[in-house]
């Protein structure tokens, strides 16, 4: 009978505790993180995994870069001949066919030795808008690291992260935000 209640208790308790480390379906376990989203845009500059070689750092995008008004008016200018680098969800590695898209950047930047890129992570709308921001943060800081990879030098590299907070595609479906999964180019020229 001992062992019985000993053992209903026990079992009781584990589950009482993974029902405590878990939370709720829907809620962030990660209690200390606010939900709100951040005042500005999160800037960042890449920081290699553990393990991997050391690469240089970006200069930090100026306020200017950083504002929120149309690209023309920092100077960055959208160039067509570069695409949009897509993602999977959640992930913020490159595939066969992000590279093949990489290799003409490189290759655009080469041929403009005085031109400069701000590289800016987007996510989609799943998360809250903090998680959402450091996703957009790696998947910029990887497009980065692939660029200085390839010889670039990292003083011509920013990056930037907007999250979830520019959405190219509003609707709530699979296709839309597999869009808004990104690392979106804008350039600088002299």
């Amino acid at each position: 009978m001992r062992a019985a209640m000993r053992s209903t208790l026990l079992t009781i308790g584990s589950l009482a505790l993974a029902l405590v480390l878990t939370g709720c379906a829907g809620r962030s376990w990660q209690f200390w993180k606010t939900s709100e989203a951040p005042a500005e845009p999160t800037v960042a500059t890449a920081a290699p995994a553990p393990g991997s070689p050391s690469v240089p750092t970006a200069r930090p995008a100026s306020a200017a870069e950083m504002a929120a008004a149309p690209a023309s008016s920092t100077g960055f200018a959208e160039l067509p001949a570069l695409a949009d680098v897509r993602f999977r969800s959640g992930l913020a590695t490159l595939g066969k066919a992000d590279v093949k898209a990489l290799d003409g950047v490189v290759r655009w930047l080469k041929d403009n030795p005085g031109s400069l890129v701000r590289i800016e992570g987007h996510s989609d709308d799943l998360g809250t808008p903090v998680e959402n921001a450091a996703v957009g943060q790696k998947r910029a800081a990887s497009v980065m690291q692939y660029l200085v990879s390839k010889g670039l030098n990292s003083e011509r590299i920013a990056i930037v992260s907007y999250g979830s907070d520019r959405p190219v595609c509003a609707e709530r479906t699979d296709g839309c935000r597999a869009k808004n999964r990104r690392a979106h180019f804008l350039v600088k020229q002299p």
